[in-house]
């Protein structure tokens, strides 16, 4: 068994390298073949079709595409060439031996630098195909353009208003550029590549001058002597039918901007005579701006008359509401400070509006005689007016704000009379408490704030009823008086509670009057209450006697107290 399994394993390493033999040769043929393919991309010749491009006149973009075409042909040499070169001798190399992987990886990348280098040959090939296609196209054009002089030069002289000052200048080209072109031809013929080279250069700059000549003069000159002229026209014609409408302009500022128009105007011409084609375009787009802002104000002024008009009825309203509200603040504050104290500046802020509105009077009249005598345009009266809406509109809100605060005088004075006698009637109903209570008096402490509260009452009821009233400083009495009558009502509920707590402790406390101790407290306490009226000095005084006496005794009575309601 082990014998027919060995003889099996020997057969298939037998085959194995014989698949292997005949691969590698298989493969070495390949390899010979990828020699072939570059000698094959050698022989198209492109090195000679290069060096044949310089004799041709580059420029421009068809120098570029050459400067383009040299690096592919240099990178195809210097690189992928090399890169073949180095991997068909290592893919020779690989076939001489058994690892047929590593030949086929080998052959496979030599396939691919092989189909790169074609694709670029193709590229240079097709690169130099347009070239010389492109360098057709501009011999062409410049022979075209030079059959055509005659054409030209008979059209300059036939349409002057085509080409406008710069027609001489024009012509003067046409001719040098026919001399150089006579002088291109001449070198031609006496085989000077070199200089032909740089005369055809120079032929394809001139053409491409006179090409541009011919396209932008036309134009340039036509707007200059034709459109703007008309629009100019056009302009002083709108203002004029505009001004007999009743709409007003800034004359100085008009014929100022006419004034530099026609300026560049003449200027873009000058340019054009010398052939300053830029010079001559900015100054065309500079003057179309200039013009336009021109439309631009003539509208805007036409806009801002509608609008002055139909905003003059705002205005009145506006004013005629502040005007309004002005007159019933002064009226209102004439009553008031015959009745009040104005503490605010109340009747300042009034007059001082007063003033403003006066002031914004004389503001129309004067935008008013400066339309009439046309030293003021709509639009700046547009500005004045939208000016004086703000102003109404902040004025409006100042005198609703002030109006609000003095209408308020009669019921904050309403309020506090009822809160004075309100206050006192607390005080005396509190008074009357204590009396019912049936206590032979009231602690000083307590009399002194009653005495004082009844001292802010006073006060609070002779501010209330002044012939002039501050209502500030009656509002700072009232606040003086109901903090003052919170904390009365207060200490009167603690100096009943005192005094309740006080007879209690007296009476059950009698029970321990053979105590000698507890017998000289009564006598001390007794003394306190029924003289000096100090009920919480009884209760101090009592309290930790009863405590050793009858521990618990203080703690029941408190809790067994009737709430206290005065």
């Amino acid at each position: 068994m082990w014998i027919i399994i060995g003889i099996i394993l020997v057969l298939l390493a037998f085959a194995a390298v014989a698949w292997a033999i005949l691969e590698q040769r298989k493969a070495a043929g390949q390899v010979a073949d990828f020699e072939l393919a570059k000698r094959a991309l050698l022989n198209e010749h492109v090195d000679q079709a290069i060096q044949a491009a310089k004799k041709i006149s580059l420029s421009g973009q068809a120098l570029k595409e050459y400067e383009t075409i040299q690096g592919q042909y240099s990178y195809l040499k210097k690189n992928l060439f090399a890169k073949m070169d180095q991997e068909r001798a290592y893919a020779e190399s690989k076939t001489a031996g058994l690892n047929v992987w590593a030949t086929k990886s080998s052959l496979h990348r030599l396939l691919a630098l092989t189909k790169e280098a074609a694709q670029v040959q193709a590229s240079i090939k097709d690169g130099l195909d347009n070239l010389y296609k492109q360098n057709d196209r501009h011999h062409e054009a410049i022979r075209q353009l030079h059959d055509d002089h005659g054409k030209i030069l008979e059209r300059i002289e036939k349409e002057p208003e085509t080409f406008g000052p710069s027609a001489t200048a024009l012509t003067t080209f046409i001719k040098e550029g026919e001399e150089n072109y006579q002088d291109y031809r001449r070198l031609v013929e006496e085989d000077k590549a070199m200089e032909a080279s740089e005369a055809f250069e120079a032929l394809g700059m001139e053409a491409g001058q006179l090409t541009h000549y011919l396209q932008s003069i036309p134009l340039i000159f036509s707007k200059l002597n034709g459109q703007f002229v008309e629009q100019i026209q056009e302009i002083v014609d709108g203002q004029a039918d505009l001004e007999k409408r009743g709409v007003i302009f800034d004359q100085q500022a008009i014929s100022q901007s006419l004034d530099q128009i026609d300026q560049n105007r003449l200027s873009a011409l000058s340019a054009l005579e010398g052939l300053k084609i830029k010079e001559a375009t900015d100054l065309q787009l500079h003057i179309n701006d200039q013009i336009q802002a021109l439309y631009d104000l003539l509208e805007g002024e036409l806009t801002a008359y509608k609008r002055y008009f139909k905003q003059a009825e705002l205005v009145q309203q506006a004013f005629d509401r502040i005007s309004e509200q002005n007159h019933s603040l002064m009226i209102e504050l004439a009553y008031l400070k015959g009745r009040f104290q104005l503490t605010h500046d109340e009747e300042k802020k009034q007059q001082e509006a007063a003033k403003e509105i006066a002031d914004l009077v004389e503001g129309q009249k004067e935008v008013s005689a400066a339309l009439a005598d046309k030293t003021m345009t709509y639009s700046q009266a547009c500005q004045r007016q939208e000016k004086w809406l703000t102003i109404f509109a902040e004025m409006d809100q100042e005198q609703v704000a002030l109006y609000k605060q003095i209408e308020g005088f009669q019921p904050a004075l309403k309020s506090a009379k009822a809160h004075s006698a309100e206050s006192i009637s607390q005080l005396k109903d509190l008074k009357r408490s204590l009396e019912r209570r049936d206590l032979p008096g009231l602690p000083q402490i307590f009399l002194d704030h009653f005495f004082a509260l009844s001292d802010e009452m006073t006060r609070l009821d002779d501010a209330v009823n002044a012939s002039q009233v501050d209502l500030d400083g009656v509002q700072r009495q009232l606040n003086i008086v109901s903090s003052d009558l919170d904390t009365l009502e207060e200490e009167a509920k603690v100096v009943a509670e005192q005094a309740d707590l006080a007879v209690t402790l007296l009476q059950y406390s009698s029970r321990y009057a053979e105590n000698s101790k507890m017998q000289q407290t009564l006598q001390e306490a007794q003394r306190d209450f029924d003289e000096n009226y100090d009920y919480a000095k009884v209760i101090d005084q009592i309290k930790p006697v009863l405590n050793e006496l009858e521990p618990e005794a203080y703690a029941r009575l408190v809790a067994n107290q009737d709430p206290m309601t005065l």
